[in-house]
């Protein structure tokens, strides 16, 4: 399993032939990566910069663990403001995979419709109230995409999350780490729980020695313990795969209220 972890760059892995003609080279890296994760049951943190395609790179794991292991519905937890980014995104690039928004006030009729879809979109505010009736269902994935959202362990979303039923989770997000040590915590609670121990026992091998007494030797041991766990790259650590800046000039003439 270290081999393997350590050495995901090398593994055999590859995306659909679309998928790979479209892929970068650092998001087939992240495919090979997702995985290794997957084939021994872990959980990870796919970190990587804003706008290097984390949400591509999540949907190219979707699409080949449906050829290679049949239909199964995954539930993608996001913002309400994203959830048109992933529908226009699976529609662009994994138009076979099949996808359920549930929002909305009349809602209530479509979580029968669950076991009928590949991708089941919800967002935190909604998963909350909705949760006795998704945790009903047993979910390939549970993907939560910008998951500094369950940062608060003890908030009513952390816990509902949690609560949810699948065979492999994942979580999206160019911030893992916004403030606070024990939002880390959190988000390998709802992906591996007791990695990381419980909270009392986090915070007194980790986050006390750490942030109260800066213990340098402390810190290495916990980015030790995360770093096969969450994959994170700069845009400037993959600018030679990036396409060339476009600029675009757009003018827009003011109305006379907004002058």
């Amino acid at each position: 399993i270290i081999k393997e972890i350590t050495n995901y760059k090398e593994n055999n892995f590859t995306p659909n032939s679309y998928l790979k003609d479209v892929m970068r080279p650092y998001q087939i890296e992240a495919f090979k990566w997702l995985k290794v994760l997957n084939k021994y049951n872990l959980g990870g943190v796919l970190a990587d910069d804003m706008g290097l395609g984390k949400t591509l790179q999540a949907l190219a794991l979707l699409q080949k663990a449906k050829e290679v292991d049949g239909p199964q519905p995954t539930l993608v937890i996001a913002p309400t403001t994203v959830v048109f980014n992933w529908e226009a995104e699976i529609q662009k690039f994994t138009p076979g995979l099949s996808c359920l928004k549930i929002a909305g006030a009349d809602r209530k009729t479509l979580f029968k419709e669950i076991p009928n879809y590949d991708i089941i979109i919800t967002s935190y505010a909604l998963v909350r109230r909705d949760i006795a009736k998704l945790k009903k269902s047993n979910f390939r994935y549970v993907i939560l995409d910008e998951s500094q959202n369950i940062k608060n362990a003890i908030s009513q979303t952390a816990q509902a999350v949690k609560e949810l039923n699948s065979d492999h989770k994942l979580a999206l997000s160019g911030t893992p780490i916004e403030n606070k040590l024990e939002e880390l915590w959190s988000v390998f609670d709802f992906l591996m729980p007791g990695f990381l121990f419980n909270v009392a026992e986090f915070n007194y091998r980790y986050v006390t020695p750490i942030m109260e007494r800066q213990d340098k030797t402390v810190e290495k041991r916990l980015k030790l313990q995360i770093f096969p766990f969450i994959l994170r790259r700069m845009k400037r650590d993959v600018a030679k795969d990036l396409p060339d800046k476009v600029e675009n000039m757009a003018y827009c003439e003011l109305t006379d209220e907004q002058r």
